[in-house]
């Protein structure tokens, strides 16, 4: 028999048997031991130890023994399925296999790697024989909700980024209300079945990274009660009281299934005060843990949700896709769904309130409310007061965004607030006090935050702050 025609009689005999395919390690395996390769090249082509490939390995032999009704191992294999050959009159040749080469376990296609032997049942699809469903834990996750998946919509694009691009380190940020969650939530339907375990959780009480950690891994592990061995040795059944030993577990865990972790609220582990993304006290080993999964090789994907990047995820963000970060602002023209939902007047003028709150879908439907509330839905008469009127229900919002400025950043943000048109990065250099490199890295920080616009000018870049935002600076500073 050819190599070539290994894999896919193997793969029939072990779905007959057990009603699963065979996943790419599992076919792995077998066409190592047919050429007599080590399993120790398996595990490096894997990204995975040589231990866990001989316990794949141990778990297989066992099924092919009781499929070839003969004691089988790597070295039995080859022979043992000559014999099978011959006892059963088959016919191998029909079959159209790939070279072991094209295994790759960072799979690029859209299609989701093959359930592997320790994945929940399998659904049946009208398309494909069997289509891999993962093991959820969405506690701590959004309820689905209407969705405004508008045109350019980045939803497509981050599912194409994990799936075809092999993103492992996914950070999507945004102020308040831009749907940091709701895009993260609506993604996981489209995905879903590219992984084995989905784990959402929330970072709002600020847990330690130990605890965390254990959470996360107490879950993949799939463990009932969770009590994982540790990684390298020691004592079974112990879970590792040391962090460098969880960070352990959990990239060895990363890389024997294909997980998909959400971490929403981050920048509750991030300081305030600060410029954007330090981390507080206490916190720093979370940026461990975001460059472990960032930077080594694996199958799987962490996203975060934060209000603003953490600092070290700016400096290894790559241009290899393993590593990508997405800033949400509004949603623009599509923001017209909202307004309509809420009953609102003057569709002619909807684009004034829209551009005046960012397209920010939260923000519109509070100041919806308003308008409903105060001006009959007229949002023509709303427009024609002025200043912007900040709600009892928005200003709370505003306030926690600026709290976590830094004083820096807030003497910049405040000169900017007196400025009627977009200034130059000059002009507004020369109007503040401080050291050049000080405004310079404020500027930066605010940009990162959501709360400074860019715009392009002809020969220049020039910047303005939201009016929603700058109403409420200029109220702070009264």
């Amino acid at each position: 028999m050819d190599v070539k025609e290994i894999w896919r009689f193997a793969d029939d005999l072990v779905l007959a048997k057990t009603g699963k395919h065979l996943d790419n390690l599992q076919q792995a395996v077998l066409l190592a031991s047919w050429q007599g390769k080590r399993y120790s090249q398996v595990a490096k082509e894997f990204h995975c130890t040589e231990r866990h490939v001989g316990n794949i390995a141990s778990k297989l032999w066992k099924i092919m023994s009781e499929i070839l009704e003969e004691n089988v191992n790597k070295s039995t294999f080859k022979s043992a399925m000559e014999r099978y050959q011959v006892s059963n009159n088959s016919n191998f040749l029909n079959y159209n296999f790939l070279e072991q080469g094209n295994i790759n376990f960072c799979t690029e296609t859209l299609h989701p790697p093959k359930a592997p032997q320790h994945s929940p049942p399998t659904q049946t699809s009208n398309e494909d024989n069997t289509q891999q469903k993962p093991r959820l834990d969405l506690r701590d996750a959004p309820e689905l909700k209407t969705f405004y998946n508008y045109p350019n919509s980045p939803l497509t694009a981050l599912a194409n980024s994990i799936a075809r691009q092999n993103c492992r380190l996914l950070t999507i940020t945004g102020m308040a209300g831009t749907g940091k969650s709701a895009i993260a939530r609506h993604l996981i339907p489209q995905i879903q079945t590219q992984f084995d375990r989905i784990i959402w959780r929330s970072l709002r009480t600020s847990p330690p990274l130990e605890t965390t950690l254990k959470n996360i891994i107490q879950f993949l592990s799939n463990q009932h009660p969770p009590n994982p061995p540790l990684p390298r040795g020691g004592e079974e059944g112990v879970f590792p009281a040391n962090t460098d030993d969880r960070l352990s577990m959990l990239i060895e865990t990363l890389r024997e299934n294909r997980c998909l972790i959400i971490l929403d609220d981050v920048q509750q582990i991030l300081s305030s005060g600060q410029l954007a993304g330090h981390y507080k006290p206490g916190y720093e080993n979370y940026g461990t843990l975001f460059k472990l999964i960032g930077e080594l090789p694996h199958n799987s994907c962490l996203i975060l949700n934060s209000w603003e990047p953490p600092s070290d995820i700016i400096t290894f963000t790559d241009d290899n896709s393993a590593v990508c970060l997405l800033q949400l602002t509004g949603l623009g023209e599509a923001a017209t769904e909202i307004l309509r939902e809420k009953g609102l007047l003057d569709e002619e003028t909807w684009s004034e309130l829209i551009n005046l709150y960012q397209g920010n879908p939260l923000w519109l439907k509070l100041v919806a409310q308003t308008i409903n509330n105060l001006f009959g839905g007229r949002v023509s008469q709303y427009l024609s007061y002025q200043p912007v009127f900040l709600s009892d229900e928005l200003t709370p919002i505003l306030q926690q965004h600026y709290q976590r400025l830094s004083e820096i950043e807030k003497q910049a943000i405040s000169q900017l607030t007196n400025e009627i048109k977009p200034v130059s990065f000059t002009q507004w250099m020369s109007k503040c006090q401080g050291s050049q490199g000080q405004l310079c890295k404020a500027i930066q920080s605010l940009a990162r935050r959501g709360m400074i616009e860019k715009l392009s000018c002809e020969t220049e870049t020039v910047f303005m702050i939201p009016p929603v935002l700058k109403q409420y600076v200029k109220l702070v500073a009264e």
